[in-house]
């Protein structure tokens, strides 16, 4: 979800986004003589699978194996109707705002919900509306540039921005806070994103005033049972917004507080900004999660099993659409386990061990096609029609043609590797035959080059089974902008050298990086020298003694020789071009996921064909630990999906040229800003063809020149089931699945 990055794709459901092997499937264990007409245990589902969560906080928490729990733990005040994307019905609200049921005001700023009263907590706690603002309240407070939080940060405050940093920084700077404009333009370089140790230094009445203009924004009314959100201008995906991922999810604010979270108190609200996923899961705010949906967590046992278990006392009484269910859910107990090979989930599926089939590759379909026992198309599935046989006694379901792409699995560069704690993705760190520098991928030529170096036509015959069309542009098939006849890069072996023969890099272009930081360091030094004045009062006890003139004057020596050094050593470099040093990098996925295991082979065999000096190696690591390494800057070249988290082009267009992935990627500001001006402009376009063509005119031709990532394919969509399974059907939308409206013969 995101990844809004998106873990791993879902386990009945086979998204053709899921992964890919290099080399021949594993066979599967022989299959039962007949297909099972019961499950073992209708009361029970086993979901085997790859890719455990990150973290379980609903403030943080933005990839589909976290956001799986969180959807089926917290209830939203809206929620998807059935499959679709685009239609809505109430959950925790009453019902769905409206101009015509007056939840949305003529101007379109101002949305009312009115809250369900009697729904309880699984601690046995009642939910009131202010449970319901504090969601929002926390999650926006708790932001960070790796939190899901722009998404609700924008509409209440502007388009453009990203974080509550931000707007403390515009209110430090006495910008207006009501001109969305006047924050987009004020705010400063010095803004602390994800940096909370800075954040605290800003005055705290600045940082009291901020969390209560935010209560301002978002309103409680416990007499009315009401919750009010007045945004910054009229935003047309608000609705959709709220209806998706764990940072819709109604959290007890008791619960929070007294798990060591923030308390709603805006005194304190700053020592909870920017949390990682480690210190969350340092607390039971990240190792469990409490809300009021049809499941409670039981228990998770990092890398084993996570189990939930049915809340026999959800509220639900009526039925959200026709045929919905209500009441406790039929499936009771639901166990998640965690079972790296393919070839042991298949055979757990076909021993009945298992309701799922989750494969690791689009590769593995031929395999698993073997096994169905009845098949036809979405359409036919949903009107209920009998699908046709395929081989009698196969204990398998397949369904076809599911419409809506939702997700893809692209290739990030890093434009700036963090280097700090050492890095050994990076090789030796240096260009020097054996690594990359820091800011390898800040080169545009190096980017494009590894546009030309992937052989996409092989990856599409050969791993996606021909099952796939080229993304030419950034948004999905179906969005605003998108353009199937706009630029692409191909597989190209002779543009690929080229570029990289092109490519600014040289051997000295580190050695006089350091020159220029060497002596930037001994100019600070100086000035500190020269802006030196004698102390006329004693050090506070336990206070640190400030320098004396002496030792500045010995840093400064010490600054003026090291800046010497340097350029001695950038005088004497002798120049070789990229092409002739050659380089060493990490391509690195996520464990389990054999199609991103592909990808970084085939990029692997396109630098090796355009030579030998030129060495990607490709690793694999479990999906928490990717993350966390994401998220710290340290992968050169990372491959990853990406799920909406809402239907329109500026969760594709925003997220990944001025947002979350930009952050991730760290665009150099001034990019950022530029591809922010674009999509903060088309998003307010209400006139359908205007933001359609000006997406296709400034965006598309903006992000294609800058090649920040390797756009692979929109994807056909399957579907498998045991025979015995009901009540599946296909929203893009959801995490994985949505537990509550299955059932098992």
């Amino acid at each position: 979800m995101r990844t809004k990055f998106f873990a791993v794709f879902s386990v009945i459901t086979v998204f053709a986004m899921l992964a890919v092997s290099c080399g021949p499937a594993a066979a599967p264990a022989a299959a039962p003589a007949a297909a099972a007409a019961t499950s073992k245990d209708p009361t029970t589902w086993v979901e085997a699978t790859f890719g455990e969560p990150e973290t379980l906080d609903p403030s943080l928490t933005y990839e589909t194996s976290g956001g799986e729990i969180l959807q089926n733990v917290l209830d939203n005040l809206i929620f998807y109707k059935k499959d679709s994307a685009v239609d809505f019905v109430p959950m925790i609200a009453t019902e769905v705002p409206s101009a015509e049921n007056g939840g949305i005001s003529a101007d379109g700023k101002t949305y009312t919900f009115k809250i369900r009263q009697g729904v309880v907590f699984h601690d046995g706690t009642p939910m009131t509306v202010e449970d319901v603002a504090f969601t929002f309240w926390r999650n926006i407070l708790a932001g960070g540039t790796n939190s899901p939080q722009w998404m609700l940060v924008e509409p209440l405050y502007g388009a453009g921005l990203s974080d509550i940093s931000e707007v403390v920084d515009a209110k430090a700077n006495s910008v207006d806070l009501a001109d969305p404009e006047a924050i987009l333009n004020g705010y400063t370089d010095a803004t602390a994103y994800d940096d909370r140790e800075t954040l605290g230094k800003y005055d705290a009445a600045v940082l009291k005033a901020v969390c209560e203009d935010l209560k301002s924004r978002v309103v409680a009314d416990e007499a009315a049972s009401t919750v009010t959100i007045k945004l910054a201008q009229p935003w047309a995906p608000f609705i959709p917004t709220l209806a998706g991922g764990g940072w819709g999810g109604v959290q007890s604010k008791a619960w929070v507080s007294a798990n060591g979270g923030w308390d709603g108190n805006c005194d304190s609200w700053a020592p909870f900004y920017g949390w990682t996923s480690e210190e969350f899961n340092a607390t039971a705010l990240g190792k469990s999660v409490m809300g009021t949906g049809p499941y409670m967590l039981d228990h998770w046992t990092a890398g084993e099993e996570l189990v939930l278990k049915a809340n026999e006392s959800y509220w639900n009484t009526e039925p959200m659409w026709e045929g919905a269910p209500v009441g406790a859910p039929a499936i009771k107990t639901v166990i998640i386990k965690q079972v790296d090979e393919f070839s042991t989930r298949l055979a757990m599926a076909q021993a009945g061990d298992a309701d799922n089939v989750v494969v690791g590759s689009t590769e593995d379909w031929p395999i698993v096609d073997e096994l169905v026992g009845e098949q036809g198309t979405y359409a036919q599935w949903l009107a209920g029609e009998p699908l046709a046989a395929a081989i009698a006694g196969k204990p398998l379901r397949k369904i076809t043609d599911i419409e809506v792409p939702q997700n893809r699995t692209d290739v990030g560069l890093q434009f700036k590797i963090t280097t700090e704690g050492g890095n050994s993705f990076m090789g030796s760190g240096k260009l020097d035959g054996d690594g990359i520098p820091a800011t390898f991928f800040s080169d545009a030529a190096v980017r494009r080059a590894f546009n030309y170096c992937f052989d996409y036509d092989t990856y599409l015959k050969d791993v996606l089974l021909g099952e796939g069309t080229r993304a030419t542009v950034l948004m999905l098939p179906g969005m605003s902008g998108y353009d199937e006849n706009a630029p692409q890069y191909t597989f190209d072996i002779e543009k690929c050298k080229a570029e990289l023969a092109a490519s600014t890099w040289t051997t000295c272009t580190e050695t006089d990086a350091e020159a220029v930081f060497a002596e930037t360091t001994a100019k600070a030094a100086a000035d500190a020298v020269a802006a030196y004045v004698e102390p006329t009062e004693p050090v506070t006890e336990g206070a640190e003694a400030p320098a004396t003139l002496d030792e500045l004057k010995a840093e400064q020596a010490k600054a003026d020789e090291a800046a010497a050094a340097a350029k001695a050593t950038a005088d004497a470099c002798e120049s070789k071009p990229l092409s002739e040093v050659g380089f060493r990098v990490s391509a690195i996925y996520n464990t389990g996921n054999t199609m991103r295991q592909t990808i970084a082979e085939v990029m692997q065999a396109g630098l090796q064909e355009a030579g030998e000096q030129y060495v990607v190696e490709t690793v694999g690591l479990p999906w928490p630990t990717f993350l966390q390494a994401n998220n710290a800057k340290k992968l050169p070249i990372f491959i990853i999906g990406w799920q909406s988290d809402y239907y329109d082009t500026h969760n594709w267009a925003y997220t990944f040229s001025a947002g979350y992935y930009a952050f991730k990627q760290r665009f150099p500001e001034e990019l950022r800003k530029e591809f922010s001006a674009i999509c903060s402009k088309a998003v307010v376009m209400t006139d359908v063809a205007k933001r359609d063509q000006f997406y296709k005119d400034e965006f598309n031709t903006k992000y294609h020149d800058v090649a920040p990532s390797i756009m692979l394919f929109n994807q056909k969509q399957r579907h498998y089931e045991p025979l015995y399974v009901n009540g599946w059907f296909a929203n893009p939308m959801y995490s994985n699945r949505w537990y509550y409206v299955l059932s098992k013969d």
